[in-house]
């Protein structure tokens, strides 16, 4: 820790004999005739942190330059005041702002050495309690970090389980977050958000884990009972992934439960209206229907880009543009040569 002490007073005499004394104790002094000479002193010595100040001074007391020092510099400050008679309101006022000790005029030697090695005491105690912060503030970083990789690692996992029960192709689930970060990127979402919804958007079916075999692999479409339990699949990939307390599986959580919402409140199982569904839930809705419509089902074939593009965006009886977040329908609408660049880039049962 630093060993320097700043005296400011604008009486020489005052200034060399604190000098003297205080040098004799090991430290290392800096003077100043007043508040703007202090302030110079401490630009030109960044770790000047303990001051010893008179009050009454011209051009700026010890108050404007207490105040001053305080909103100017980053760093923790130990302030001294030196008081002569009839300056007790003003040695109140400085200790309001911070002054620990205050010293009456003519100074007393042991008392000055007491007030400067308390003062040292506080400032080497702090440092060590920052330190301790920063030391915490590291390890606790280290592990958001550790625990993030361990969440992607556990979504990558939970994705290989639904790809064995044959819920959805790995291609579909991985180009389904990758065009819902894509959808993000363009609507201006920041980086955090991209990648979560990148990451997270591959669990987006994990609930269909819990559909039984005959619904789930069913030749042709399904009768409105069973429709009825498929549709089920949201709530169960919800109960799933929910309550896991980090953000990525929480992030997958909303969407493997919201993914099925429609912007005109038509969708399952909740019924959401427009911005009642999650960012997250509007993104991969339409990066969902998009790729479902693109690739090839027991039930359907695949359809050609254009083919997809004109029935999200102008409907075809069964998907509705009012189904989906309306500025959400325009970036796809605008970029949607982009999406078919993921797709293929990806074809099934390239990963």
């Amino acid at each position: 820790m630093d060993k320097t002490i700043l005296i400011v007073d604008d009486e020489p005499s005052i200034r060399n004999l604190l000098d003297r004394m205080i040098s004799r104790w090991g430290y290392d002094v800096q003077q100043a005739c007043d508040g703007l000479d202090a302030l110079s002193v401490l630009d030109a010595n960044p770790d000047i942190r303990l001051v010893l100040s008179d009050l009454r001074m011209p051009h700026c007391n010890g108050l404007e330059f207490m105040q001053r020092a305080l909103q100017k510099y980053k760093r923790e400050f130990e302030f001294i005041v030196l008081t002569g008679d009839g300056e007790k309101h003003d040695a109140v006022q400085a200790m309001r702002m911070g002054a620990r000790e205050f010293l009456d005029k003519p100074i007393d030697r042991a008392d000055l050495e007491q007030a400067i090695q308390s003062a040292q005491e506080r400032l080497q105690q702090s440092d060590q309690e920052q330190a301790k912060m920063r030391k915490l503030e590291v390890a606790n970083l280290q592990q958001a970090r550790f625990l993030d990789e361990a969440d992607e690692q556990l979504i990558d996992r939970l994705a290989v389980i639904a790809q064995y029960r044959d819920v959805e192709t790995a291609e579909h689930c991985v180009r389904v977050g990758l065009n819902a970060e894509l959808l993000a990127r363009l609507a201006g979402l920041d980086l955090h958000t991209q990648h979560l919804v990148r990451l997270a958007g591959v669990l987006h079916d994990i609930g269909k884990i819990g559909i039984p075999d005959n619904i789930l692999f069913k030749e042709g479409p399904l009768s409105f009972e069973e429709f009825e339990i498929m549709k089920r699949h949201t709530d169960i990939g919800y109960s799933m992934l929910t309550g896991s307390g980090t953000e990525l599986i929480d992030t997958a959580a909303c969407i493997a439960k919201t993914h099925h919402e429609r912007w005109d409140g038509t969708g399952y199982n909740d019924g959401l209206y427009q911005e009642e569904t999650p960012i997250f839930g509007r993104l991969v809705t339409i990066a969902d229907v998009y790729d479902a419509l693109r690739s090839k089902r027991r039930y359907k074939p695949a359809f050609s880009h254009l083919e997809a593009v004109k029935i999200i965006t102008q409907g075809d009886g069964r998907t509705d543009p009012n189904h989906f977040d309306p500025k959400l329908l325009n970036l796809f609408r605008e970029h949607h040569h982009r999406f078919a660049e993921v797709y293929d880039s990806m074809p099934d049962e390239a990963i």
